[in-house]
């Protein structure tokens, strides 16, 4: 195990400890939620391959068997959010775009029918890259460090469901602006930290995956205290209104009457930013 936060990595500002199951600790100046222990990065590679590649403990199946035998078949499925922003940023004008924690290259293959975009993905898991490349999807092998090691600038950089994942944000943002161009926008979408205020009793429950897995919990706000921080503003921000769909889990029925009545803190936050003129 690694050492641990002492202030808010994102604003060095102080910080409490707001979940003692997960060691979670939340600043007192922008609100983010993340995790105090600091993992090594052999932690994190032995953390997502078991994830990925484990036959006793195959996690994320979804992403490595099922989603990659659909688009096998050319069955690409990318959910209706993730299609509107994707649609609504890209144009007939050319766009390079970059994709980070890529996966097997469910969103390069999206990205084909668009013949004025250029894709590259990185992804650090190296099977889930290779299958990405038996795909016929630009993928390369690697953390988001890797950004340090491209050329090129781009039009859009994106990542899904990643930025909760990821330990140094500094270095993160840092790269980041650096392989963006001056009017390229962010675009990303995390789990909605607020979703537990949908239980009357949420005790230290997060409803979601704890560390290592994730490492930072995002609201609405943090995100925007977040983004600020490192230079961004946002351009669209939206959470997902209705819980995700599963007629086999009484929790669904109940969060969507919340849903109906107003009362419900979306799952997921979907974002546009931008860097600050």
């Amino acid at each position: 195990m690694g050492n641990e936060f002492t202030t808010c990595k994102v604003c060095n500002s102080k910080i409490d400890a707001v979940n003692i199951k997960f060691d979670l600790v939340k600043c007192r100046s922008c609100e983010f939620v993340f995790s105090k222990t600091i993992f090594t990065e052999d932690e994190f590679i032995a953390t997502y391959d078991r994830l990925y590649n484990s036959k006793e403990d195959l996690k994320y199946n979804k992403h490595t068997i099922e989603e990659y035998n659909k688009l096998k078949d050319n069955l690409i499925e990318i959910g209706y959010n993730r299609k509107r922003i994707i649609n609504k940023i890209i144009s007939n004008t050319p766009q390079n775009i970059l994709e980070i924690g890529s996966g097997i290259g469910l969103i390069g293959m999206f990205l084909k029918k668009f013949s004025s975009v250029t894709y590259t993905g990185l992804e650090l898991d190296k099977k889930t890259h290779e299958r990405a490349l038996s795909l016929g999807v630009n993928s390369v092998n690697g953390d988001f460090s890797k950004m340090k090691t491209l050329e090129q600038k781009f039009d859009v950089i994106m990542m899904w469901e990643v930025l909760e994942h990821l330990q140094d944000l500094n270095l993160f943002f840092q790269l980041t602006k650096e392989r963006l161009k001056p009017e390229g926008l962010f675009v990303f979408s995390v789990p909605n930290f607020d979703k537990i205020k949908n239980y009357s009793n949420p005790g230290d429950a997060i409803h979601q995956s704890g560390p290592p897995i994730h490492l930072n919990f995002f609201t609405k706000n943090s995100v925007k205290n977040v983004l600020n921080n490192f230079g961004f503003e946002i351009v669209n921000l939206r959470e997902k209104k209705m819980p995700y769909f599963n007629y086999k889990d009484l929790n669904f029925y109940k969060m969507f009457f919340k849903s109906l009545l107003g009362k419900y803190n979306g799952p997921t936050l979907y974002v546009v930013a931008k860097l600050k003129n």
